[in-house]
This record gives structure tokens, sequence and C-alpha cells, in this order.
């Protein structure tokens, strides 16, 4: 008959685990009758005190680390034109500037009815906010006093 309370003990002699997967499985058993709840309360501390650092990973933070870097080398930063007062802009073309207002400049194109423009982003129709996958979010347009209004562009669904 197999010992659930030392195996899960052998397990974490190891110290290479996960604390929050070792204390479910830990949970587990406890739940499913295998082990006391003295044991279990000697397990997680065990458990606590045993987890190697170097074995605690937050894996969405990691996949979100290295989203970041696969779209910076796929859009390297001097791809796209930073766009300042005066610059003509052609038609399609992406610029970057910061029109969402947090300090990161914001991937934007122009696609309105002119073949270029001068005009500052917003100031005519035609210019969106994009997606790192470059697929337009926000229709960019000003306000009265000159601010950015980015205005969500609805995903068309399909008729049933």
């Amino acid at each position: 008959m197999l010992d659930y309370y030392q195996s899960l003990k052998t397990c974490i002699a190891f110290g290479d685990y996960a604390l929050e997967d070792m204390e479910q499985r830990i949970d587990r058993c406890w739940v499913e009758g295998r082990i006391t709840t003295d044991q279990r309360d000697e397990l997680r501390t065990l458990a606590a005190e045993s987890a190697r650092e170097s074995a605690q990973v937050d894996v969405l933070a990691k996949l979100r680390e290295l989203e970041g870097r696969i779209f910076e080398l796929e859009h390297p930063t001097d791809a796209y034109v930073i766009w300042t007062q005066g610059y003509q802009t052609k038609k399609g073309e992406i610029v970057r500037y910061d029109v969402s207002g947090d300090g990161n400049l914001d991937l934007c194109q122009y696609n309105g009815g002119r073949e270029y423009t001068a005009l500052s982003i917003g100031k005519i129709e035609g210019w969106n906010m994009l997606d790192r996958m470059l697929n337009p979010t926000h229709t960019i347009t000003r306000d009265a006093d000159g601010g950015f209004v980015l205005t969500p562009i609805e995903a068309e669904t399909e008729a049933e």
C-alpha cells in the first residue's frame, strides 16, 4: 500500500517544486483522506521551509515578459517613426506617439482619405491606434481642448 505521507515528504526533501503546486498536492491528499490533518499541517510547513526560490516561477509574469520580448524582436523600436509636429504621414503608415497618455509610445496608423497628411494625429478622420498585432483597436480624434479621444472599435459579429 502506498504511503502518501512518506511519498510527499520525500518529494519535499528534494525542494525542486513550485510551492503552490506542492500545497495543492498535499491538500488533495488530505481531502481524499489519504493523510491526516496533522500530517497535512506538517507537510505544508515543511514544504514552505524547503522550497527553493529558483523553483518559484510566476508563469503568467514570465509569459508576459516573453511576449514583450518577442514583440520587440518582431517590431523593433526603430521600425516605426516617432511622430513629431509637421511630420508628413503617408496613408497606411504606422507611427509611434503617446496618444493614450500612459507615458508609453502607442502604435498609430493613418488610413484617411488623403495620400498623406501633415496634420496632427487625430486632427482629421482616419487615425487609429493599433495593438501589438497591428490590429486597429481605437479611432483617434481630438476634443475641443486638443486632447486625444480614443473610441474603441467594436468587433464585427457575424450574422447567425
